[in-house]
């Protein structure tokens, strides 16, 4: 009797483990397969639809075949590395950029070997997505600023690059990142004129020189005269009274005219 009751129980438990299997081979058949493509799909960008992206890549490349685009596709829904995916197939370049694009990650494009398919996978996912990254740096100051944007643009290695993009506002803040680089490895604080957004230009003439320019030696420097007086930063006398910049404000004068300063 004894000997029956632990048959019985070993079963139960033989059953129980087999079940158990089984459901988990369902699971990940799942995970893989149709099944769990819904749950796949939401790690893609989730702010566009992916169909929409699709097709956006098949009108940027007509030669593309469709077993390609359906090669992209899976391989961006995989958590697999991109560059392992794609190594050792004919079109290893393109099928790197192509997911990038996709899936929105330009610093994936920097392991593309062909310069100009690594650019253009840069410029593709920046004309897509480069305003809306663009605007979560704002949310920074300072380094952290520049550091944020400086990631956006990692695939670029000179103002010039920059050109290509479509988006005014993303070639302008594009080439103020690397004005602001070269004007801080050469310590040229003239550099900084060149940026017209006013934080990314007052950072650049905190940073870029260690002392600021004063154009036309007048004791005002050329970033006081620029954002904070208004007056010119070549013309030592702006409003041509016989009295320096420098001087009128000073002596509390309005450097633009007559009367007192008011700023």
């Amino acid at each position: 009797m004894f000997n029956k009751t632990i048959k019985i129980i070993i079963g139960i438990i033989i059953l129980a483990l087999v079940a158990f299997a089984i459901f988990l081979f369902k699971d990940t058949e799942n995970n893989n397969g149709n099944g769990g493509s819904e749950n796949i799909v939401n790690r893609l960008p989730e702010s566009e639809n992916i169909a929409s992206i699709l097709e956006e890549l098949k009108n940027n490349h007509p030669e593309f075949s469709a077993s390609q685009l359906e090669f992209y596709r899976e391989t961006a829904k995989s958590d697999k590395e991109i560059i392992k995916l794609c190594k050792g197939r004919g079109d290893e370049n393109d099928c790197i950029a192509s997911v990038a694009f996709i899936k929105g990650e330009s610093a994936v494009c920097g392991e593309i070997e062909n310069s100009k398919i690594r650019i253009e996978c840069a410029n593709a996912i920046l004309q897509r997505l480069g305003v809306e990254k663009i605007d979560k740096c704002w949310s920074f100051d300072g380094y952290d600023l520049m550091h944020c944007l400086r990631n956006i643009f990692v695939m670029y290695d000179k103002p010039e690059d920059c050109l290509n993009l479509k988006s005014e506002k993303t070639q302008q803040v594009c080439e103020s990142v690397f004005y602001y680089e070269i004007a801080f490895i050469q310590h040229d604080g003239e550099l900084c004129k060149k940026i017209t957004n006013e934080k990314l230009n007052q950072y650049c003439f905190e940073n870029a020189g260690g002392k600021f320019p004063d154009s036309d030696n007048d004791g005002l420097t050329d970033y006081e005269e620029i954002n904070k007086y208004h007056t010119d930063p070549a013309n030592p006398d702006t409003d041509g009274d016989g009295y320096t910049d420098g001087d009128e404000v000073k002596n509390g004068f309005n450097p633009l005219g007559e009367g007192k300063l008011k700023f």
